[in-house]
């Protein structure tokens, strides 16, 4: 069974007056990759300072494999950052960018060249040991930045945003990429992004953090079909939001109609509520799922893999968006003004307070 490395336990952290960080508890495991995910201001950034010692705690602690860091010094810990800007250093080579904190340390040059090497064929960049950064594309230096943190074998790498000066199509690759480094090294990651789909496809966990508080922690395809709030359920990929009211075991929509879910007891009887279905779950065949709603196209977008429809609705003052495959959507061709019915399942009906 994995283990927990890291323990966070009421972490808190104030500016004057104002609170970036509230209250946080987590345990991270080892060689886990770990997503903190949030919207500016949501002090994931703060939080992943004080991991690193760049910031310290005003309440709380932080232990690492059951030794207490919290105001350890950033140069005691086990611990490196890599920052959204590379900061490789322009004059030297790609080796010697990486070997700079090695030599630092004054580690034997047989080791730091037997290091080196070792990170270069990881990174599967040996054969560019020699050339100097501008002669690199910006994934190459992203891998070289990488690598300069991991050949001191630190305990715990943490990442500011490292894929955030990348174009989309680099951007794709280079997840998959540092999932492959993490996993042959592993080491434990943990990556500040704002980047949903980021999080998505990298990590083992996910926490979401809004005002400084955690909202919810969980496996990816839990945070995605298990969201435990409004804002996370929105945060996380596309969400079409109904208002309803609960009356007894059912919902009822504005326009009189019965929206099925699987209810629980978030939601009290005869008080307003949202009803949340994605739009992949949502079918052209009704008969599909218990629910079923009619609406008028008012415009679309082919994506390749799947066209997205934005349909005009009476449950709803904004448009309800739906994603058909490839396949279905060829099987129906449809315009822009199509009135069209749509169906899905009471159980992939998400329902939170109003």
């Amino acid at each position: 069974m994995t283990q927990t490395m890291l323990s966070l336990r009421n972490i808190k952290k104030h500016f004057g007056a104002v609170q970036a960080v509230a209250g946080i508890d987590l345990d991270i495991l080892e060689n886990e990759f770990f997503a903190l995910l949030g919207a500016s201001g949501s002090g994931k950034t703060t939080l992943l300072r004080m991991l690193a010692g760049f910031e310290m705690p005003t309440a709380g602690s932080i232990t690492l494999d059951g030794r207490d860091i919290t105001h350890t010094l950033p140069n005691h810990r086990p611990v490196n950052l890599m920052f959204q800007s590379y900061a490789l250093f322009p004059h030297m080579t790609v080796a010697q960018n990486i070997a700079y904190g090695l030599e630092m340390e004054k580690l034997p040059r047989t080791e730091i060249k037997s290091r080196v090497a070792d990170i270069l064929e990881v990174i599967q960049l040996s054969h560019l040991a020699t050339r100097k950064p501008d002669q690199l594309s910006g994934g190459q230096r992203q891998r070289v930045a990488l690598a300069r943190a991991l050949v001191k074998r630190p305990r715990l790498l943490l990442l500011d945003e490292p894929l955030g000066a990348l174009d989309k199509k680099l951007r794709g690759e280079m997840q998959l990429e540092l999932k492959r480094i993490q996993h042959e090294f592993g080491i434990t990651f943990i990556i500040v992004t704002h980047d949903q789909e980021e999080a998505l496809v990298m990590a083992d966990r996910i926490a979401i953090l809004q005002d400084g508080a955690l909202l919810q922690c969980g496996s990816p395809q839990d945070i995605y079909e298990h969201p435990q709030s409004r804002f996370a359920a929105d945060f996380i990929g596309v969400m079409n939001f109904f208002p309803v009211r609960r009356s007894g075991d059912h919902l009822l929509a504005n326009d009189g109609g019965r929206v099925f879910a699987d209810l629980d007891d978030a939601v009290a009887n005869n008080s307003d509520a949202v009803a949340a279905v994605r739009p992949e779950r949502l079918h052209l065949d009704v008969g599909k799922g218990e629910n079923s709603l009619t609406g008028r196209v008012s415009a679309m977008a082919y994506h390749g893999l799947d066209l997205q429809l934005h349909l005009e609705t009476p449950l709803s003052p904004d448009s309800v968006m739906v994603r058909l495959t490839a396949d279905a959507a060829e099987a129906r061709p449809l315009s822009i003004g199509d009135e069209i019915t749509v169906g899905w399942a009471a159980r992939d009906t998400r329902v939170f307070a109003a």
